[in-house]
């Protein structure tokens, strides 16, 4: 079984219609009750966990065709929040219908472990890409990462920074340096969106593992 045929027994779980959210809104606290698994159809979501002082401790950002909260199926209530970056749609698959297919379909068991594994996967190169290098390579591997078709969506300021692990100041002072180096543009057709150069963003980002980049 592959992660496309795994991803296609949770769907088949889904509840209609998606979820269709704005920016900077927080996933699982509206006004629909239970828990879900979340795929993102599409936009960008950051998973957060938020300290006593009330720093932001990012521990990753999910991209169109990932999962959030599969982890739930098997340790629930951890205390992480996800929040919307862009505007972004979620099919909803509520882990109570999970459980209760578990235990008469070992297809949907299989499938479980497949994606938990990709999620690994997945989670250690998001630190190795995010967690490890210059400020300037991880912006610029954040870049990449999240891209498609040389068009990518920026966060805020203050999220950015919270993203790669650096100051509002810096990811501002980055930002600025690569627009004038011509490395990113605005985007006239998208216009929450910039265009990267992406050649060059690829040799300021060094070492970069993503299967999946465009």
């Amino acid at each position: 079984m592959n992660n496309e045929d795994a991803l296609k027994h949770l769907e088949k779980l889904a509840e209609n219609p998606a979820l269709d959210m704005g920016a900077n809104a927080a996933i699982g606290h509206h006004e629909e009750e239970g828990e879900y698994i979340y795929r993102i159809l599409s936009g960008l979501v950051m998973q957060c966990h938020y300290a006593e002082d009330g720093e932001r401790q990012v521990c990753r950002v999910f991209r169109p065709g990932d999962l959030i909260g599969l982890e739930t199926v098997v340790e629930p209530g951890l205390s992480l929040i996800s929040e919307t970056l862009t505007p972004t749609v979620l099919m909803r698959i509520p882990v109570a219908r999970i459980r209760m297919a578990q235990a008469t379909n070992p297809e949907l068991q299989q499938a479980i472990l497949r994606l938990l594994a990709r999620e690994v996967v997945d989670g250690y190169n998001w630190k190795v890409n995010l967690g490890t290098g210059s400020a300037m390579r991880r912006i610029c591997r954040f870049l990449l990462w999240s891209a498609k078709d040389d068009h990518c969506p920026l966060p805020t300021r203050d999220k950015l920074g919270s993203i790669i692990a650096t100051t509002t100041e810096t990811a501002s002072r980055m930002i600025a340096d690569l627009r004038r180096q011509g490395v990113l543009r605005k985007s006239r057709s998208r216009p929450s969106t910039v265009v990267i150069d992406r050649d060059r963003v690829r040799q300021k980002a060094g070492d970069f593992w993503d299967h999946r980049a465009a």
